[in-house]
This record gives structure tokens, C-alpha cells and sequence, in this order.
């Protein structure tokens, strides 16, 4: 129900249309002139306006243009006795939605009022779902920037350790040339054996309870006993040097009481040192010693830690250098990760925007269904009625058949859309790309400029595909489209080449991804201005395209690449700069021809029932009642959900069929089913919808719901529907063009 201001200067009109609304439960104002009205706009928001354009002192035409100026939500019909050309363009730009000639009907009224509370609904929802959205992208934005921050903390941390580590990196590079452990060892073991000539000498780190050999003077395999075994913390001398944490010295190994590990003297060594290499108080290895001959190394003890001392540096520096490389491999990969992490933000980000763009795209193609399928559904209809009335392979009885088939074509279209902004699964069979091809080019001769001129090379023996023709026509008509924008400024030649190949195991020359066998080719060619490698390279991107703004989106090409495809084929391009493109794109072959012939019609069932109606749309309900007589049937018809209710709920019995539309004011068809149904259970009921996701057929199925048909409706559908329904067996009807 809307608030609605009527103005006329006509007393009798104002209150015979506030009539006419009042019932219809809305609420109703009145003014006689422009100043009154404005008042009266003053004092509260309206739906909707229906004014006079010929008023008193000010026109409506200037009440239209002061409302526009108040609010850009209310809708604005106008009216007149006298309409004229500069009338009806002026208020048309002005913004008002429809206008009616008077003296105006009460159902010429309900239905401009009805459009006008539809539309404002819609401008209403549009606002509602802009507002959500900002929302939301402002809940993301803040999302991301605090993911942000984040992040470049983190960033900023990485990389003030990592300058702290490249400080130690730089110092270790100048207190000792040696860089690495093993630099350090080999080096440092090279001047103590120089220094005390020892029969062995040992360097471990540790690791834990173990010690780990890192070098020896002579070399492990030359000692002639295993060390790398069996030396632990507190289990030998070099292990007793780290727990007591000071130089242990043996001058006989054979009095020894605290030699637990015999390997020394059994590889006949008599006197033994063993130093701990210390940083402060860490322990980080042990440094051995050990002779042939009995020594008293500890009266050479000073020199010997003095040496224990300098390989301690130059081993605690050479394992901060290794861990500065093992730091700095960290910080590399922690900032790919950041990088990895901002290209993935941005991804999401692009992400989003597309699927904004989708969404609002099936939010568009939902409204286009019901509203379009309500209008195409009574051409389609009338059409099918008058061609039953026509002589046979009369000029009427053509020209209505073209009509026809000009309905099919645009039922196909709105069903291309859907699928385009769902995504949904095509319906394929085997096509003759043939009738196709040459559709494509009738209807682009008639739109094409004379500087650009069609040459076609068709062989007519080509096998056929399995496909979807809607998708296959729209792959054909991107590509001619394309062709004609790259023409555009000089004109040129448009040529259409559809031939057979049949491609090898060796595939040679063929483009990548096709699979040996029988194929379709077409080549769509042009001699328009060309494109570059760079272009060559992104045209299949989606959203990516060379138009200026307003000419193009950057989807048809992408659509193409995945249409061909998801049907098994392959498409390629070449151009060059000023030399024009080639398309070719290559369908495979179903190797079982199949016969294209259609099916002969049909008997289309009648019957004599008596069916209560209900559809909002008094154009679509007219011509589905006169179809239904036209079956055999009693009809007793309505544009109100709520008034049908009190029709069955007055006599239940007197139906033996109830056909309502999904998409009504008040009460949709659903819930309108569920109250039927509360009255008397066993009611057969057919649902009618131009758009199929706003019930599915299992949620019709749960409901009740004998039969389920897509708009617009055929006769031969909607009579086979209607015996489905009293033969209680759940039908969906209509997804596909019937061949009656």
C-alpha cells in the first residue's frame, strides 16, 4: 500500500480517484492546484503523485519539477485531457514515470499506481542494498587497514632486527677473516698444532649432552679410532673440562682415576689437555690435546688457554655470523611473505569488486525476468492465439510465425542472462552451428554501416556439436561485434569462414589444448586497426578491454574463451598492428550424427475443468485466460492475490484448479498456495514465475505445489502442465522452448 497526493483542479476527478485508491486499501490526498499540493508535500513524504497537467495558475508540469527538486523517490504520473507531443517529451524528462489520457478507467489507474509503488520499491531496495554495501566496504576497508598496520609493524620490527644483525655481521667480517665454523676450526687447529706440536688435537661444540666432532689435526681417519663416538658431557676428560668449566691436563693417562672413556689410551696416547671454549659463561665447545709421549702440558697452560681464548672468539664471532646468515634467510622470507600477503590483500580486494559487480548484475536480471516475461509472455501468448485463427500458409499466418520466433528468441535471451549472472549449468543437445552463423549475420548486415561489407565462406557438410545454441549465438555475436567496433573509424571486410578439420595424433599446427579427431572450425576475420603483443596478451582477461569508457565492459571476450571452453574447444587469435585479426575457434565433433529434424507437434490437451486464476499483471493474466478458454476451460480470473483467497475461501469446491503468478503484491503465490491449501489440501495448484530462484522446484514440491511453469508461458506448456496437475504428478515446465 502506498501514500499517494492526487491533484486536480476537477473536484469530481479527485474524489472519484481517491475513491478508487481508498479502496485499495492506500492512503489518499488530495489538492486542487500547485501551491496546495506543495503544502501538502510540506507536510509529509508520498509514494507516489498524480496531478493534472493543466492546473490553475501553475502547470503540473511545474508541480512535476518541484517535486523532483523535494524528493528523488516519489513517482509522478501524469494526466490530461489534451496531450501533445511537447507535453508528454517535457514531463517524460523531467522525470515522470507514465502519463494517462483522460477521462482515465479505474484499472488504468490501479495499474499505473501499482507500476509506480513497483518502481519506487525497486529504487527503494537498490538504495537499501548501496547502503548495505558501503557498509559492508567499509567494514573491509577498516579490516584491511588494520590487517595493514599490522603487517607494516611487523615489517618495520623484521627489519630493525635485521639491521641489529647486519651491525654484528659487519663486526665479525672485521675481527676475524675467518667468517664460517669450519674456516675457524681448520685455522685455529692449524696454529696450535703449529704452536705445540701434539700428536692429536680435537676441537667439539656442544650439542646438549653430546659433543659433536667439527675438526681434527690429523684428520678422524688417520687417527686410527673413532671420535665421533662415545664423547658426552661429564663421560670423558673433554667432558669433565665443560661440567667443571675450567682446563683439565693429564700428564698419564694410565694414573688417570677420572678417565672414564678408555679410547685414548687405547689408541696409545699417554698425556692429554682438554680447554673449555667459553663466551662469558656460556660453554660453547672443548678444545683437546693429546700426546704419544708423557707431557707435562700443564706447565704450558697459560700459553694453551691463551690459544683456548683466541679460538673462542673467533669460534663465538664465526657462529654469530652464522646465525646473522641464518637471521637474514628469515627476514628474506618473513618479507615475502609480506609481499606474498599485500599481492593476496589486493587480489581479494579485485575479488570483491567483481563479485559486487556479478551480484548486482542477478540482482538487475531477476527484475528484468519477472517484469520482461510478463510483457513477452502476452506477445507470445496473443501471437500463438492469433496464429490458430489464421489461414494456413497465409502472409498473416507467416508474419504471426515470425513474431513467434521472434518471441522464443527474446525468451532465449532473458534465459542468457540468468545464466550469465548465476553461473548456472546450459542445457545442450547436438546443433547445426550452420543456422547459427547465418542468424548472426542477418542480424548484423542490418546493423552494420555501408563501409563495412560481410563475405561469408560456409560449407554446408559440416557434422554437428553438442552445445548450447544460446551460448554458441553468443559466442558469434561477441566476435562480429568485436570485428565491427575494430572497423569502426575506416570500414573494412568482415568475413565468416565455417569449415570442417580433422585433426591427427600429431596435431600439427593445430592450437594448443585440442585433442585429435573431427572438429568445427569458424574464423571470424577483420581488417580493422590490429592489435600488439601486450594486447594479444590480456584480451581474454576479464574486465580488461581497449574500448573508451561507455562502449564496452572488457566481458565478452572472457565470456567467449570460457564458453568455448566449457563446450571442449579451443579458441585462438592472430593480429598484428594495421593488418587486422583472425578468430578461430574449433568445436568438437560428436561422433554419432544426430537428426536435427524437429519432433512433429504435439497434440496439445484440452479439458473442461474450471480454474480460478490470479496474476498481478492484467496484460499477462488476460491473454493466459483467453488461452485457457481457447483449451476448453472455465476461468474465473483476478489481479489480486487477497481477492482470490476470498473467492476459493467463498466456495472451495467450485475449483478444480488454481494457476497464480510467484511474484505479487500483498501475497506471493507461495504463501498464497500454503492458504488455499489450509482450506482444502487436496487443491491441484500451478505456480507461474519469470524467475526461477525465488522458488525452486523441491521447495515447490514441499509446499504442495502439483505443477511448476517458467514465464513466459506456452499453450502447448501450460495445457500439458495443467494435466500433469490434475493427473497429481509434481511437473516443471517451460525451462526449454516447447516444440508445440
Amino acid at each position: 500500500m502506498g501514500n499517494i497526493l492526487v491533484v486536480d483542479d476537477e473536484r469530481s476527478i479527485r474524489v472519484t480517484v481517491k475513491a478508487f485508491l481508498e479502496a485499495e486499501g492506500h492512503l489518499v490526498e488530495t489538492a486542487e492546484d500547485v501551491e496546495s499540493a506543495m503544502a501538502a508535500f510540506d507536510d509529509q513524504p508520498f509514494d507516489v503523485v498524480l496531478t493534472d497537467i493543466i492546473l490553475p495558475r501553475i502547470s503540473g508540469v511545474e508541480l512535476l519539477r518541484r517535486v523532483r527538486e523535494r524528493s528523488a523517490h516519489a513517482q509522478v504520473i501524469m494526466m490530461t485531457g489534451e496531450p501533445t507531443l511537447e507535453t508528454v517529451s517535457q514531463s517524460l524528462r523531467l522525470g515522470a514515470l507514465d502519463y494517462l489520457r483522460k477521462p482515465v478507467g479505474k484499472n488504468e489507474i490501479l495499474k499505473a499506481v501499482g507500476n509506480a509503488l513497483r518502481v519506487k520499491s525497486l529504487i527503494d531496495s537498490k538504495l537499501r542494498l548501496q547502503e548495505e554495501n558501503l557498509r559492508y566496504m567499509n567494514d573491509l576497508e577498516e579490516l584491511v587497514e588494520e590487517r595493514t598496520q599490522a603487517l607494516r609493524a611487523s615489517e618495520a620490527a623484521l627489519r630493525h632486527r635485521a639491521e641489529e644483525l647486519s651491525v654484528f655481521n659487519r663486526l665479525a667480517r672485521k675481527v676475524n677473516e675467518s667468517i664460517t665454523v669450519d674456516e675457524v676450526v681448520r685455522h685455529g687447529l692449524r696454529e696450535i698444532a703449529q704452536a705445540t706440536e701434539p700428536d692429536l688435537a680435537v676441537l667439539f661444540l656442544v650439542a646438549g649432552e653430546e659433543l659433536l666432532l667439527k675438526g681434527s689435526i690429523p684428520e678422524a681417519h688417520q687417527v686410527g679410532w673413532d671420535l665421533q663416538t662415545g664423547h658426552r658431557v661429564g663421560k670423558c676428560l673433554c667432558g669433565l673440562a665443560i661440567t667443571e668449566n675450567k682446563a683439565i691436563y693429564a700428564a698419564d693417562l694410565q694414573s688417570e682415576s677420572r678417565l672414564i672413556l678408555r679410547n685414548c689410551l687405547d689408541a696409545g696416547f699417554r698425556s692429554f689437555a682438554a680447554l673449555p671454549l667459553r663466551s662469558g659463561t656460556e660453554v660453547m665447545g672443548v678444545l683437546g690435546i693429546a700426546c704419544h709421549e708423557p707431557r707435562e702440558l700443564s706447565e704450558h697452560s697459560a700459553f694453551l688457554e691463551a690459544l683456548a681464548n683466541e679460538m673462542s672468539i673467533g669460534l663465538k664471532k664465526s657462529l654469530l655470523y652464522e646465525q646473522v646468515q641464518q637471521h637474514a634467510m628469515e627476514l628474506k622470507a618473513s618479507l615475502s611473505r609480506i609481499e606474498e600477503a599485500e599481492a593476496e590483500r589486493s587480489k581479494l580486494r579485485q575479488h570483491l569488486q567483481r563479485s559486487q559487480k556479478m551480484e548486482g548484475l542477478g540482482t538487475l536480471a531477476g527484475g528484468i525476468a519477472h517484469d520482461f516475461n510478463n510483457i513477452l509472455g502476452a506477445m507470445i501468448g496473443y501471437a500463438e492465439l492469433a496464429l490458430m485463427a489464421a489461414p494456413e500458409d497465409s502472409r498473416l499466418g507467416k508474419n504471426l510465425q515470425m513474431v513467434l520466433t521472434a518471441g522464443m528468441r527474446a525468451k532465449d535471451l532473458v534465459r542468457q542472462i540468468l545464466a550469465f549472472s548465476r553461473q548456472s549449468e546450459e542445457e545442450r543437445r547436438p546443433i547445426q552451428i550452420t543456422h547459427t552463423i547465418k542468424e548472426v549475420l542477418n542480424f548484423m548486415r542490418a546493423s552494420l554501416p555501408a563501409t563495412m561489407e560481410i563475405r561469408t565462406r560456409i560449407n554446408p557438410d559440416i557434422g554437428n556439436i553438442l552445445a548450447d545454441p544460446v551460448q554458441i549465438h553468443q559466442v558469434l555475436m561477441n566476435l562480429c561485434t568485436n570485428a565491427h567496433h575494430a572497423m569502426r573509424e575506416k570500414g573494412g571486410i568482415l568475413e565468416v569462414e565455417l569449415t570442417s578439420v580433422s585433426l591427427g595424433p600429431d596435431l600439427v599446427g593445430a592450437p594448443p589444448g585440442l585433442k585429435p579427431g573431427p572438429h568445427v572450425r569458424v574464423a571470424v576475420r577483420d581488417t580493422g586497426h590490429g592489435m600488439d603483443e601486450s594486447t594479444l596478451s590480456k584480451i581474454f582477461d576479464p574486465y580488461f578491454t581497449t574500448k573508451e569508457k561507455g562502449v564496452g565492459t572488457g566481458l565478452g571476450l572472457a565470456v567467449v574463451h570460457g564458453i568455448v571452453q566449457s563446450h571442449g574447444g579451443v579458441v585462438s587469435v592472430r593480429s598484428e598492428p594495421e593488418k587486422g585479426s583472425l578468430f578461430e575457434v574449433f568445436f568438437p565433433v560428436i561422433q554419432e550424427r544426430t537428426s536435427l529434424r524437429g519432433k512433429s507437434p504435439e497434440q496439445i490437451p484440452t479439458g473442461s475443468e474450471h480454474i480460478l486464476l490470479v496474476d498481478d499483471d492484467q496484460l499477462h493474466m488476460e491473454v493466459v485466460k483467453s488461452m485457457l478458454e481457447h483449451l476448453g476451460y472455465s476461468v474465473e480470473s483476478s489481479v489480486s492475490s487477497v481477492e482470490t483467497l476470498d473467492l476459493f475461501k467463498a466456495d472451495p469446491r467450485r475449483y478444480d484448479l488454481v494457476i497464480t503468478d510467484m511474484t505479487m503484491p500483498a501475497m506471493t503465490g507461495d504463501k498464497l498456495a500454503r492458504e488455499l491449501m489450509t482450506v482444502r489440501p487436496d487443491i491441484p495448484i500451478l505456480l507461474c514465475t519469470g524467475y526461477s530462484e525465488e522458488i525452486s522446484e523441491e521447495d515447490a514440491k514441499t509446499l504442495g505445489i502439483k505443477a511448476f511453469v517458467l514465464k513466459p508461458v506456452l499453450m502447448g506448456q501450460l495445457a500439458r502442465a495443467i494435466r500433469g496437475a490434475l493427473g497429481d504428478s509434481l511437473q516443471r515446465c517451460g525451462l526449454e522452448a516447447s516444440s508445440s
